[in-house]
């Protein structure tokens, strides 16, 4: 069942993020407690299987982040439906630009991600 996140889902977040360590940034607790409010999840029978947030940087830009579904569970539609309802925020917020930054840009252009007006790009300094 995909629903919005509560405070007593932190750990099973925490845990499916864990197993996608080379895809996946580690948040701290304290970060999505900050972010439940704009997290969802997917319930398994008590096992949260899924979970994706939004972030919300301005009126203006938003971050989808932390995309993770259990392996067990891929291949079956929920990345997207995470991925959809953190975009159904954003749009109900009416946030002009929602970005995400991946390892899979393939994933996300099948769900309607691309460059912004055809010629934005997110560019990092490394802070090494």
């Amino acid at each position: 069942m995909l629903r919005k996140a509560t405070p007593e889902d932190i750990p099973g977040i925490l845990a499916l993020v864990k197993l996608h360590p080379d895809t996946l940034l580690p948040r701290t607790a304290e970060e999505y407690r900050e972010l439940v409010g704009t997290t969802w999840v997917v319930d398994q029978a008590g096992q949260i299987v899924g979970c994706a947030t939004l972030e919300v940087y301005s009126p203006k830009i938003a971050e989808i982040r932390s995309v993770a579904v259990h392996p067990d569970f891929q291949k079956n539609g929920l990345g997207a439906q995470l991925v959809n309802a953190a975009v159904a925020e954003g749009r109900k917020r009416n946030i002009r630009e929602i970005m995400v930054v991946t390892s899979s840009p393939d994933y996300f252009r099948s769900l309607g991600f691309g460059a912004c007006l055809n010629e934005k790009y997110a560019l990092f300094l490394d802070g090494k």
